[in-house]
């Protein structure tokens, strides 16, 4: 079996919060072997950081070098793409590039005034709904003639403390979301399939269980076990 998975950093181990065998995708993999799947490959391509645009160029590439038959499509990103920021890129760039003195103070200015300008609606995103949505519909769109089956991940919810620190994160998270759900309704083939982490974490009691108070978006082992069980009852029903 040969499966080929792309994330951001939900998706890799956390140093002191998550280790590398509590990761849903080891998890899954234990299970893959478990249930009788002879030498399950697991292409991790899981990666710090990345948006929707840098993770499909990855996976170009990739599909270029593996031409067998693959198994499974495993996707699991877009908090980088979706999260407001004070600043666009191209200005990040510029101050990057000012005099340390100058530098410091216009950081300082904007981690002051963050929740101020994006309550204005100011905010900025690595990579706007309409782009992700049109990456997102030609990435499905191209795999499904690649791969027996898709497993597609909804972005988590964050908490409080992050909305009131990011104020708009919240109501952009359910966006971008939507733009999963209706993309995969659009192209309406089986093999597809979501994992909706949104509603699974946003229906518990304590989601500081499930995600880092701290950050508001990285995941805890207890949402990674939550997704590998998720993945697992996918694959169970595949089988039958």
């Amino acid at each position: 079996m040969i499966v080929l998975y792309y994330s951001d950093s939900l998706g890799l181990a956390r140093p002191e919060v998550v280790g590398v065998k509590e990761t849903y995708i080891y998890i899954f993999q234990q299970w893959l072997r478990d249930s009788g799947v002879k030498d399950p490959v697991i292409l991790n391509r899981a990666r710090a950081a990345f948006t929707i645009n840098k993770l499909y160029e990855v996976f170009k590439e990739d599909v270029e070098y593996i031409t067998e038959q693959k198994d499974i499509l495993i996707i699991h990103e877009g908090v980088c793409d979706c999260a407001p920021r004070p600043v666009s890129k191209k200005l990040r760039n510029v101050i990057s590039i000012l005099p340390s003195f100058i530098k410091i103070r216009v950081i300082s200015l904007l981690h002051n005034k963050r929740a101020a300008i994006l309550k204005r609606g100011w905010g900025s995103y690595l990579v706007k709904l309409p782009d992700y949505e049109i990456i997102l519909k030609k990435w499905l769109t191209e795999s499904i003639s690649k791969f027996k089956r898709i497993y597609i991940l909804t972005i988590a919810p964050t908490n409080t403390e992050i909305e009131a620190h990011s104020p708009g994160f919240s109501d952009s998270i359910n966006r971008y979301n939507e733009v999963i759900r209706r993309v995969v309704s659009e192209i309406n083939d089986d093999r597809i399939k979501i994992v909706d982490v949104y509603s699974l974490v946003n229906s518990l009691t304590n989601i500081d269980e499930y995600i880092i108070k701290e950050d508001g978006h990285h995941i805890t082992p207890k949402a990674h076990r939550l997704i590998a069980d998720e993945l697992i009852g996918l694959e169970k029903k595949w089988q039958e």
